[in-house]
Formats: structure tokens, C-alpha cells, sequence
């Protein structure tokens, strides 16, 4: 009996050991989580309250086991606890007590969950470090914490952690401008591999014995590594963010970093073909973002209309009679282009042959889809070729329409060297027309430089307010950051700006002066332009990019007074050019870039195939590595029967046994004799059974002097020779030994007890 209680004693003893080590693997899973989420908040006041709320949790849940608290009633009890943390730091004295939500704190949760929304809307990456944004990171704390408690712990199921994890780590893999770090999702496989390790341990255990497991979870970090060093679109910053497949533009509230994550892809992809009858290629616009909200450009949602086949549409917002204007014609067939907006040469007026159904704005002729997109379609667009001259640009602007005012608009808070910049930069200029082309003189005489990645390895990559000032301290950037800057600093002098998105003219495929042949557009060509509002003429275009389209005539320093100007894009001209300069960024050897290895794919494929292997063989590799502990304890411990018995189950199990362990050891041992009949695997096994039996009734045998080791690897060979190959190959990739013993696997030969 004394016996007996110190065994009880100590298998509470291990139990609670036991809670505490998958506790602290679960630690070290939230810890990796966070490492992931850097970047997605300013400031360490986020990073500290998800740690300290889900550690809080956690170890709650460890202690509640502890002093005796079932195991699957912990997981309800944290829940209550997760609502008092809510309610005391979101509840705003709403709770009973200060602890207890009630109807007016689930209220207060709503009201910060639907704050949270807008901000999410209105604000890019990384983000204030909002009271909302603190309510969405610590409520999502406890939920996470919760669910890896119950998986792990409660359910004895760790495997499906990596389910929850996976749906946590998509969140900054979609949200960051630099993707994913490699060392965050690194780091998360590690913590996920040792909650593995732990759980074995808990389940059998014995000697520690780490060794495998870090060697798993450091060939993990080395195969992460390898696809940083050599898989296109990382560097080491860590991934720059690129859309494996088509481009998708306009999906997001942040349009114009969709823009640049597909502009640092590391192999164009074609967007789209057209054929025009207009002079030259055109600038294809997606879409008009006017609304700034200090964070982000986005295009002002607005009361549109429906789109008819072939039906005019307009007019054109300012435009007046006096601008001389010529129709023509442009036939577009979207390749791999994915975007809620349609892509034609502004302004608009008239497209037929669109499938599903299609709206306008009346503000900006921006064509928008109704649950359809610009994949696969085909269209043509009619469109008018703008020719206001110098002397109407100059002579334009001062008024400006009530509907305009809004395209003034700057945040309180807007950095002052943006004002600031824009005084210098048109210092002397008397019109609005002379201060739009100081500021495009501006970017292109002094000291810019274009790069799609220096915005992204310094951080300041975006389109709000605090990265425009970045941008103008550092000059480096591309057109997002261009065309934000310009209209930003136009806005503050008086002139109604907005940033126009969509691609540049393309490249021409040959032809003749009268008939250009077919224009291809790419990912390369996505880009950014600032419009100006000049009343009786409307939007202009400018170009104020260093190194991407072309300077518009009616800015140049030759322009004479009384010269045609073209608008429907910047610096339309007939004489023959290369319509797009190479982007000096993208080019392999130019100057702080470094040319991709021929080796590179290759490499990279490795790396993947690696990953993926080691996740595949990692179910084998901890079922062996349970195995070969089994045997080992067999030759340095008495009383081996045991675990001589929890080997044979497990092995039956993964062979597509049932195994209960409600069967007695002699059913279970008739069952392996008869389906190992007239092998040596029969005789050893009833030898197993007899010490297993004697093991039970009186003191224990030393497994080494009955040679308990060898026996069992006699049944084990016998086992897996009367099941097959097929058989031994899916219990060795998929051992279901590893599952809880409450789960049952297919029975098959000697099946069911």
C-alpha cells in the first residue's frame, strides 16, 4: 500500500511537471508570435501587453491544473478570466465591480472593435499605437493563449497548434510592407517543434534527451535561412513583399503599396495588351486616390453609376469647351491583372464589350467592377486626347469648386518640412501653373534618386504623411513617393492635388507612325502620378518621378507660349522614344543592386523542397526517436515490462491495429500470436507476456537478464513482415502512435478486441 501511494505520489508529481513544460513551450510559441508581429504597431506598449497577457494566461492555466482542476475545465475558467483582463482595461468602468463585463462593457468592446476597423482602413504599416489597436492585440492574446492551451494541453492534441499559428503569422505576411520575416516563421517552427518534443515527454517519460529535437528545429532555421539568402524577393531586410501569382491592384485599403510590393517583383509579369489609334502609347489609369488620411491615399467612396455598353458617360470634372479635344480609340485585352478598377486612358467616355456588371464615378470617371474583376476581360474605351495650351494652363486656376475643396485637404498634424520644402521649391513662381512645374523642376534637379528599395530597408516605405518627410530628407524612393510628395506639398500651397495610379504606356511591339502595332504593359509599368486641379482645364498630370515616364511638353523649358499640350498623359509626344526608361532599380549590375545568380531558382527549389521534407518526416522522425528511448531504458533500468508493453501497443496502433487499453495484456498478446503464428515472433511474444505477468504480481525483472530488448524487436520485425510494405511505408511517414490514445485507428488484420 505505501508502495502504491508513492506511486500515486509521484505520477502527480510528474503530471504537474508536465503542465508546466508545455506551459512553457506555449510561452516560446507566443514569444515567436510577437517576433513576427514587429512592424504592424509603433512603439514596445503592444509588444509587452500581448506577452504579459498571454504568459498570464497561460501560466494560469498551468497553476489551475495543478491544485487539481481538470484539464478540460481549465480552458472555460481562462475564458472568464480573459473577460475580467478585457474588462478592466477596455471597459472603461462599465464592468460590475470593475471585473464582471456586462451588457454596457460588451458595448464599449463593440465601439473599439468598430474604431478599430476604420483605423485599420485608414492607417498603413506600422500603425500608431492606438487605444483600439491595443484592444484588437490584447483581446487577440487571450484568444490565441486560449486555444493553444486547449489544443495542447487540454486535448492533448499539439499538432493543431500549427493551425493557429499559420492563421496568426498570415496576418504580417499580409500586412507588412516587407512580408514575413524568414527568422519570425523560423523561430515559429522551432517553439511549435519543441511543444512537439515537450508533449513526447509528458507522454512517455524518461531521460531528457533534446538533442533530436534541436537538431530538427535548428535544420528548420537553416532551411528558412537558405530560402532568405536565395529565394527571389528577400533580401536581407527580410521579403519584399511580391504577389506570387498575377498582380491584384486596388484589393486593399492601401492601393498604392499594392503597387509597390508588385514593382519589386523579381520577374515582370504581363498585366495587359492594347492597340490604339492615338499617336503614341497612352498612360492607363486605374483609378483617382483624393482622400488622405495622414496614413494612407484611397479613393473616396462615392454615389456611382451604372455602367452601359458603349453608353457616354461624363462629362469631365472642370473641363471646359475652350480645350481643344480629339476622340480615339483604345482595344485592351487584361492578361494577368487582377483589380477591382479598369484600366483606360483618361479622361473616359465610353466602353463596350466588358463582361458582368461595371459603374462609374461622375467625379473622377474612375470604372469600378460589381462583384467582378478585370480578369480576362476584353474592351475597348473611347477616351479624349486633352490639348489645353500653355497659355490656358498659365492663365488657369485661383477658383476653386466647392466639390474640389476637399482635394486641399491635409491632416493637423502633417510634418512641416513638407510645407516648407514646397516654399523653397517655388520660390519666385507667381501662377499656380509656374508653382506645379517648380515643384516637378524639384524632384528632377536635385539630388533624387529612384530605388524601390531604399524606402524598404530603411522603413519608411508607404505613401502617409511621416514617410513623404522621410522621403524628402533621404531623396530616394519610387513614383508612390514621388507623386505622394508633390501633390502633398501642392496641397499646401493652395492647389487642389490627388495621386493617380494605373500603368504607364507600355512597350511597342513595332509598327508603322500611323499604325504603333501592339503596346505589352507589365508589372514593371505600375505607377503613380500626381494630378492638379486648374480650373477650366481640370486635372493635369505631372511627372515629377526621376527615371519613369516622360516629362510633359507643356512643362518643359522649350515649351513656347501658345503650344498644344496633350493631357490625357504626361508627356504624350508623336516623335519616337522609348515610351518607358528602363527602371534603374531593376536592373541587374546597376549601382547598389546586385544581379541575381543564375543559381538562384535552383537553390531555391532546394530550400523548398528541404522545408517541406522536414516537416513531412517530422511525425517519423519523433516516432523513432520514441522507439530508440523504449529500447534504450530496456538496458539500463529494472521493470521494462512496461514499457515493452506501451512499445507493442503503439507499434500495433501505427500498423492499423486497435489497440484499447482496457485490453488485458494476455488478449492483446493472443491477438499478436495468432497473426505472427510460425514465426520467432510468436514464441517471443508470449515470453513477454509471462514477464509482463510475473511484472504484475511481484517485483520486478531486469530486462537486460531476460533479454527483453531482443524479444521485442523480434515481435516489432514479425509485425511489420505479416503487414506488408504498403503498410510499414504509411505507419512509418504517419505513426497515429503519436495521436492520444483516446483516438482509434483503422482496424485491420487481428482488428477490434
Amino acid at each position: 500500500m505505501v508502495s502504491e501511494a508513492v506511486s500515486l505520489g509521484m505520477a502527480g508529481v510528474r503530471r504537474r511537471q508536465a503542465y508546466w513544460r508545455l506551459t512553457g513551450a506555449l510561452v516560446l510559441q507566443m514569444l515567436a508570435l510577437s517576433i513576427a508581429l514587429v512592424g504592424l504597431i509603433q512603439g514596445p506598449t503592444w509588444w509587452f501587453g500581448l506577452m504579459l497577457t498571454s504568459s498570464f494566461l497561460l501560466v494560469a492555466g498551468a497553476g489551475l491544473r495543478s491544485v487539481g482542476v481538470h484539464r478540460r475545465i481549465v480552458p472555460l475558467l481562462l475564458l472568464v478570466l480573459a473577460a475580467m483582463i478585457m474588462t478592466v482595461g477596455f471597459g472603461n468602468g462599465t464592468g460590475l465591480l470593475g471585473l464582471i463585463p456586462t451588457a454596457g462593457t460588451v458595448q464599449r468592446w463593440g465601439e473599439y472593435a468598430q474604431q478599430a476597423m476604420l483605423s485599420i482602413y485608414q492607417q498603413g504599416t506600422p500603425a500608431e499605437s492606438l487605444p483600439e489597436f491595443l484592444f484588437l492585440v490584447i483581446g487577440g492574446a487571450c484568444i490565441i493563449a486560449i486555444v493553444l492551451d486547449a489544443l495542447a494541453v487540454a486535448f492533448r492534441a499539439p499538432g493543431y497548434t500549427a493551425i493557429a499559428v499559420a492563421v496568426v503569422l498570415v496576418v504580417p505576411g499580409a500586412l507588412l510592407g516587407d512580408g514575413l520575416d524568414p527568422s519570425a516563421l523560423a523561430a515559429s517552427a522551432a517553439a511549435f517543434l519543441w511543444l512537439l518534443r515537450s508533449d513526447v515527454r509528458t507522454r512517455r517519460p524518461g531521460a531528457p534527451r533534446p538533442a533530436a529535437s534541436l537538431s530538427i528545429g535548428a535544420a528548420a532555421v537553416v532551411v528558412a535561412m537558405l530560402l532568405a539568402g536565395t529565394a527571389p524577393g528577400f533580401d536581407k531586410g527580410g521579403a519584399t513583399s511580391f504577389t506570387a501569382g498575377g498582380i491584384s491592384i486596388g484589393g486593399t485599403v492601401t492601393p498604392l503599396i499594392d503597387l509597390g510590393k508588385d514593382l519589386r517583383r523579381p520577374a515582370a509579369v504581363r498585366a495587359l495588351t492594347y492597340t490604339t489609334n492615338a499617336p503614341t502609347g497612352q498612360y492607363l489609369k486605374l483609378a483617382s486616390l483624393d482622400q488622405f488620411t495622414g496614413s494612407v491615399w484611397k479613393h473616396r467612396e462615392r454615389d456611382t453609376k451604372r455602367l452601359s455598353n458603349g453608353v457616354a458617360i461624363g462629362p469631365v470634372a472642370g473641363l471646359s469647351d475652350s480645350v481643344k479635344s480629339t476622340k480615339f480609340t483604345t482595344s485592351v485585352e487584361i492578361d494577368d491583372m487582377t483589380s477591382r478598377w479598369l484600366p483606360v486612358p483618361a479622361p473616359v467616355q465610353s466602353v463596350k464589350g466588358l463582361n458582368g456588371t461595371w459603374s462609374w464615378d461622375p467625379d473622377d470617371l474612375t470604372l469600378g467592377g460589381i462583384n467582378v474583376t478585370t480578369q480576362g476581360q476584353k474592351y475597348t474605351a473611347t477616351s479624349l486626347l486633352l490639348a489645353p495650351t500653355a497659355d490656358q494652363l498659365k492663365a488657369a486656376g485661383g477658383f476653386v469648386p466647392t466639390d474640389v475643396e476637399r482635394d486641399l485637404f491635409l491632416p493637423p498634424n502633417t510634418p512641416a518640412i513638407i510645407a516648407q520644402t514646397a516654399l523653397a521649391a517655388t520660390a519666385g513662381s507667381v501662377s499656380e501653373y509656374d508653382k506645379a512645374v517648380a515643384l516637378q523642376d524639384y524632384f528632377r534637379d536635385n539630388g533624387f534618386v529612384y530605388s524601390t528599395q531604399t524606402p524598404l530597408k530603411q522603413g519608411y516605405d508607404g505613401d502617409g504623411a511621416r514617410v513623404i518627410a522621410k522621403f524628402l530628407e533621404v531623396k530616394s524612393g519610387y513614383c508612390v513617393h514621388f507623386a505622394s510628395a508633390m501633390a502633398l506639398m501642392a496641397r499646401t500651397l493652395g492647389i487642389p492635388a490627388r495621386v493617380a495610379e494605373g500603368y504607364l504606356p507600355g512597350t511597342s511591339s513595332g509598327g508603322t507612325a500611323n499604325s504603333p502595332g501592339v503596346y505589352t504593359v507589365t508589372s514593371d509599368d505600375l505607377h503613380a502620378w500626381p494630378e492638379l486641379y486648374f480650373a477650366g482645364v481640370g486635372w493635369v498630370p505631372f511627372e515629377p518621378t526621376v527615371g519613369r515616364g516622360t516629362i510633359p511638353s507643356y512643362t518643359r523649358p522649350d515649351a513656347l507660349p501658345g503650344q498644344s499640350a496633350p493631357t490625357s498623359a504626361p508627356g504624350a509626344s508623336s516623335a519616337p522614344r522609348k515610351l518607358v526608361p528602363t527602371d534603374p532599380a531593376n536592373v541587374a549590375g546597376a549601382a547598389g543592386t546586385t544581379p541575381p545568380s543564375p543559381l538562384q531558382p535552383v537553390l531555391s527549389g532546394l530550400g523548398v523542397a528541404l522545408l517541406v521534407l522536414a516537416v513531412l518526416l517530422t511525425p517519423a522522425v519523433l516516432r523513432r526517436m520514441r522507439r530508440r528511448a523504449r529500447l534504450r531504458r530496456l538496458g539500463e533500468s529494472w521493470g521494462g515490462a512496461t514499457v515493452v508493453w506501451d512499445e507493442l501497443r503503439d507499434t500495433a496502433r501505427d500498423l492499423g491495429w486497435s489497440a484499447p487499453d482496457t485490453e488485458t495484456p494476455r488478449v492483446f498478446a493472443r491477438r499478436i500470436a495468432a497473426a505472427v503464428a510460425g514465426t520467432p515472433g510468436e514464441e517471443a511474444v508470449l515470453r513477454l507476456l509471462d514477464v509482463r505477468e510475473r511484472d504484475a504480481f511481484g517485483p520486478p525483472t531486469r530486462a537486460v537478464a531476460v533479454g527483453l530488448a531482443d524479444d521485442l524487436r523480434v515481435v516489432i520485425d514479425a509485425l511489420e513482415a505479416q503487414a506488408g510494405r504498403g503498410v510499414r511505408l504509411k505507419a512509418a511517414l504517419i505513426p497515429v502512435s503519436l495521436l492520444p490514445a483516446g483516438w482509434r485507428s483503422p482496424a485491420s488484420v487481428g482488428g477490434a478486441a
